[in-house]
């Protein structure tokens, strides 16, 4: 039966192990290094934006979110009267959201 291991040897027991992890670390990034690229690595990067230039418009949504109307950015308080008067109207809440609309 082993006997309870003095502080000392548990560091040192400790410091073996990080010393091998560390070894085993460094050749499997070694190793992924040397190896060829996979298509799925290549597909799992994130694509860049397409660029194109967008405009802001205020959307008047109806409650399932489907745009009803689209105002100019700067007409946001025409929007949201529209967006009250169709509420009241219909009884149904309207609501508006600011949208990305691609410039033609």
């Amino acid at each position: 039966m082993a006997g309870r291991m003095s502080n000392r040897d548990r560091i040192e027991h400790l410091r073996a192990e990080a010393a091998a992890a560390a070894k085993q670390k460094a050749a499997a990034k070694a190793a992924k290094a040397a190896g060829p690229k996979t298509a799925r690595a290549a597909a799992s990067r994130k694509k860049a934006p397409a660029g194109g230039r967008v405009r802001i418009v205020w959307c008047v949504c109806d409650p399932s979110g489907k745009d009803v109307q689209q105002f100019p950015y700067a007409q946001e308080q025409e929007a949201r009267a529209e967006a009250q008067r169709l509420c009241t109207e219909t009884g149904r809440t309207h609501f508006v959201r600011q949208a990305d609309v691609p410039v033609e």
